[in-house]
């Protein structure tokens, strides 16, 4: 049985390496996308703890003779099949390139993750040299017998804790539960405490309180990187004493008053990294960027994960890390509905900045996720127009659905979709159809349209503005047709502001009122009585008789 890599190689250097003799081991000379079928396979053997594909290797064990080259282009175009194809991904534990007798082959492990293993949504099993696509009777007998998907922080550890992290970490779980024994947690040692939360020698006592690396970048006014600092023990970014030391930087920089970022957005965007990395490699490659006016968190993510990006108005959660996530459910840093997304963005809109972003890239054979948490001042007319909508719409979910409709405003709806579901698209649907709020959906076209009132406050910071010549003609011919095809020519101010999506502040009532004097000075409107008006009749176009008859007796294509 093939136990490492060492032994493929002496193998092949020896002439022995033969599929026949080791169950846990596939040859192939090429790789194809088919083959998956055979790591799906290799994958659901329970019998071994891991299993082999070597690529460049024919199946009498004879080496192809590839290039280094041939190697890394190999390597490349297998680790985007298995992200697009394998799931669970952790059924994966190693791609490498490796030289033999100055050539080079690929080498796949897998191993079962506690799981059934598919490969483009099927799971396949090995019976001898074939392969055959499992029955969904097999499928369920091999999910009974298997334990479930491997959770990572749950796996055994054995390392050194550190005790501070611990105490602040037990201390946290005293407020939460209210519960007075853990808050003696200096007269207990650290292995009794971590016995009795379930954490000891797991791996999530790694992440939290152990060796599990993380680190913290900070940057200059002008972007250059200042710090580069190395921490261990992941639960030193949740202490509110990190939290201010980023706060304090910012201020620094920005010389300006206040918290430069929303405290809750930063405590949640920074459990949110702890919780969901993939810690299968490289601990999550958690880093911390501090800039002037922003924070970037990047960290590892399963590929599956970018479903979940900038779902602010989504509940939709799944994590790997079960036993981490319940440990920090416990102390308060995250909760179990699915509420942290839409917390990090309504506290940045709240608070007058920039809406957060995630941006997820390729990272090897994970991804990296990247959440972007703006700060820096208040932006005033941002502010603005939030209370506007919050005028308009009471309730502040709607409010803030709104709001992000108008910042995201360039994008088509069926992209904004995505980011929306569960209870939040009903409000999404009342107010794509409200014609109160501030925009328009152009339904034929995908496409928002801003409302005037909100147009005006965005691009001038201004509740209203004065119409235009034309605006005022357009907005007199438009609402005359309307209102004496169907009301009689009765209209009331706040029907005609509608008409000219204007809003309902004292400054765009004072412009309604000074336009209704003018179009009463025109003689285009009569004042019946408080709050009533009418349209004048427009008086029939003066009939030219002469050129009329004149028209009348012209032939067609003949000038007159």
């Amino acid at each position: 049985m093939i136990r490492k890599i060492d032994d493929i190689t002496l193998d092949l250097i020896s002439g022995i390496l033969r599929e026949h003799l080791h169950e846990n081991l596939e040859l192939k000379a090429s790789w194809r996308e088919e083959n998956g079928e055979r790591v799906s396979a290799l994958a659901n053997r329970l019998e071994f703890e891991t299993s082999w594909m070597v690529i460049g290797v024919t199946d009498s064990g004879a080496l192809v003779g590839r290039d280094e080259n041939w190697a890394r282009n190999t390597e490349e175009v297998i680790s985007q099949h298995l992200n697009q194809r394998l799931d669970p991904i952790q059924a994966h534990t190693s791609l490498s390139c490796v030289p033999v007798s100055g050539f080079w082959i690929v080498v796949l492990s897998v191993k079962n993750p506690g799981a059934v293993v598919y490969w483009n949504n099927m799971a396949y099993k090995r019976a001898g040299t074939t392969i055959q696509e499992m029955r969904p009777e097999e499928v369920l007998e091999l999910t009974i017998k298997l334990p479930g998907l491997t959770d990572y922080s749950k796996q055994p550890w054995v390392g050194q804790v550190k005790d501070e992290l611990v105490n602040a970490y037990s201390k946290a779980v005293a407020i939460r539960q209210r519960d007075n024994s853990f808050a003696s947690c200096e007269s207990m040692s650290c292995e009794h405490i971590l016995a009795r939360l379930g954490l000891l020698g797991k791996n999530a006592s790694k992440i939290l309180f152990g060796n599990c690396g993380y680190r913290v970048v900070t940057y200059d006014l002008n972007g250059n990187p200042e710090t580069n600092t190395p921490y261990q023990g992941l639960f030193g970014l949740l202490e509110k004493d990190f939290i201010s030391r980023i706060q304090q930087k910012a201020q620094q920089q920005l010389s300006s008053p206040g918290a430069p970022f929303p405290e809750l957005a930063v405590k949640e965007s920074l459990a949110n990294a702890v919780a969901h990395a993939a810690y299968f490699e490289g601990d999550g490659d958690v880093v911390i960027e501090v800039f002037a006016d922003h924070i970037v968190n990047p960290n590892l993510c399963l590929p599956e994960s970018r479903y979940f990006a900038n779902k602010w108005f989504s509940r939709s959660r799944k994590t790997v890390n079960n036993l981490l996530m319940e440990t920090l459910r416990l102390a308060g840093f995250v909760d179990e509905l699915g509420r942290g997304k839409n917390l990090i963005f309504r506290e940045s809109i709240v608070h007058g900045k920039r809406p957060p972003q995630v941006v997820v890239e390729k990272a090897g054979r994970y991804d990296r996720w990247r959440l972007y948490l703006y700060g820096g001042t208040r932006d005033p007319v941002q502010l603005k127009l939030f209370q506007r909508i919050q005028d308009v719409y009471p309730d502040s979910h709607k409010a803030l659905i709104a709001y992000v409709l108008v910042l995201w405003r360039d994008q088509p709806i069926s992209q904004i979709r995505n980011y929306i579901d569960g209870e939040s698209l009903r409000t999404f649907a009342e107010v794509l159809a409200d014609l109160n709020g501030p925009i328009f959906y152009w339904q034929e076209q995908d496409q928002i349209v801003l409302r005037r009132w909100a147009r005006v406050l965005l691009d001038e910071g201004k509740d209203s503005k004065s119409l235009t010549p034309a605006e005022e003609i357009g907005l007199y011919d438009f609402a005359y047709d309307m209102r004496t095809r169907y009301h009689h020519g009765l209209f009331s101010p706040k029907e005609l502001r509608k008409l000219a999506d204007m809003g309902e502040t004292p400054s765009e009532r004072s412009a309604t009122s000074n336009l209704m004097s003018k179009w009463m000075a025109e003689q285009k409107v009569q004042k019946l009585r408080k709050g009533v008006y009418q349209f004048v009749p427009k008086p029939a176009p003066a009939m030219d008789f002469d050129r009329l008859f004149a028209l009348l007796q012209s032939k067609p294509g003949v000038d007159t």
